[in-house]
């Protein structure tokens, strides 16, 4: 009896057991993730939406200065923010950072 205990509670803590494991990978969207967490402010084309751009300086993806930004430069500004845009590092995995990074590269040089 005292075997069927510990078998009992060895199969119930192993079930209870937090696992580590993230599952499998899910392939990211970069044009649905910029379109859910970008476009707002920046514009589907990346260009900014006019009136935001002009009561918040919203960037213009195209505009040569920002096209000199480092790639790791961009990433720091959608992990922490800046001025009025807001940090998304506590949202987002770094992959998923780098992939919008890569996206408004893209944007920018249309």
């Amino acid at each position: 009896m005292t075997r069927v205990w510990l078998v009992a509670a060895a199969v119930l803590a192993g079930a209870c057991s937090t696992s580590t494991d993230a599952g499998p990978a899910v392939p990211v969207d970069p044009a649905a993730l910029y379109s859910q967490m970008c476009a707002r402010c920046h514009g589907l084309d990346g260009h900014g939406d006019p009136q935001l751009k002009a009561q918040m300086q919203v960037r213009d993806f195209s505009d040569p200065e920002v096209r000199r930004v480092q790639n790791q430069d961009l990433e720091q500004v959608i992990m922490a923010g800046r001025k009025q845009m807001p940090a998304f590092g506590a949202m987002l995995s770094l992959p998923k950072i780098q992939v919008l990074t890569g996206y408004v590269r893209r944007l920018g040089g249309k």
